[in-house]
């Protein structure tokens, strides 16, 4: 006998579920963001510095004085006889650690709120050298503030024994899917409303700019219909994202075939971080990642989990 319609809606949203998706989903973003600061390691001061291809001032009145940015907090320098530009590396200092105590799940909601906040100061510092990465990392940490992503591979977990399946797991993951399959079917459908994600145009002209080329693609001007089925392959993905990810049989496949999407902007683009952020998204959502249980004898206590792995 089949549930109820409220039964069943009610079991799609709060049937509890692993804390582990959502676990992945912190330790990746924090380790992806320490990443890009590493990789912009020397750039820092011409990105977000005091003299920056924006300087602080220019930014400031792009921006507006309402919005939170290194600048607010430079304006203490004077107080502390330190120059902008140490500002700068203290800023960074800071974000760093708050992200590596966020990776490790220490304190981990409030490190959430800190994490958020000085990224976001941080991309208004620099907003003209923004793109699709920080976007999404910004979307991400937000939802880390209220989604219980310290619940498991966490010291919180470790001290509050909260390495359980429960209902706001799912609540959390649900709502990260439903996003992505937003972002993506709209998305697509933008494309589709241009002829140029018909005729292959679309694909030509990115790959032939000198900010994205990675490898010398003229040759495609002599086969134009690789470029056409590249476009159409992109918009069935993407405006297909919903269709193929709720279901059973094609989820594992329709996983694997975004990853590699991702991978080949990775590739033939140079965009890695992005890539990789989405790639996270779509695999926290949509990847399940489940415990592996060993029996041990300890009271009343039976089962520990011992390992996870990723699985579809």
């Amino acid at each position: 006998m089949k549930k109820p319609i409220r039964a069943r809606i009610f079991n799609f949203f709060f049937k509890p579920s692993s804390p582990y998706p959502l676990a992945f989903l912190r330790i990746s973003v924090a380790l992806l963001l320490i990443t890009q600061l590493l990789w912009l390691y020397k750039s820092l001061p011409l990105l977000y510095g005091h003299q920056a291809l924006i300087p602080w001032p220019v930014s400031q009145a792009i921006m507006g004085n309402y919005t939170p940015n290194i600048e607010w907090v430079a304006g203490y320098a004077d107080y502390l006889h330190i120059s902008p530009d140490d500002v700068l590396w203290i800023f960074i200092g800071v974000y760093l650690f708050v992200l590596v105590v966020f990776l490790l799940g220490i304190f981990t909601r409030v490190m959430a709120v800190l994490v958020w906040a000085l990224h976001y100061m941080l991309v208004n510092t620099g907003f003209m050298s923004a793109y699709g990465v920080e976007s999404f990392a910004h979307i991400i940490l937000f939802y880390c503030i209220f989604m219980p992503v310290g619940n498991a591979w966490s010291f919180d977990a470790r001290k509050g024994n909260k390495q359980a399946d429960n209902e706001w797991n799912t609540l959390s993951v649900r709502v990260l899917q439903l996003h992505l399959c937003i972002i993506y079917f709209f998305s697509g459908i933008e494309k589709a409303v241009g002829i140029q994600w018909w005729n292959g145009e679309a694909i030509w002209r990115t790959l032939m700019q000198d900010q994205f080329k990675q490898f010398d693609m003229s040759w495609m001007a002599y086969y134009p219909w690789v470029a056409k089925i590249i476009c159409w392959s992109t918009l069935l993905l993407e405006i297909g994202y919903p269709f193929y990810m709720w279901g059973t049989a094609s989820r594992k496949y329709g996983l694997i075939a975004i990853i590699l999407l991702h991978l080949g902007i990775a590739v033939f683009l140079g965009l890695q971080l992005f890539a990789v952020i989405m790639i996270i998204f779509s695999v926290a959502a949509f990847g399940k990642l489940k415990p592996r249980k060993a029996l041990g004898h300890s009271g009343a206590a039976a089962q520990k989990i011992t390992e996870s792995s990723i699985i579809f």
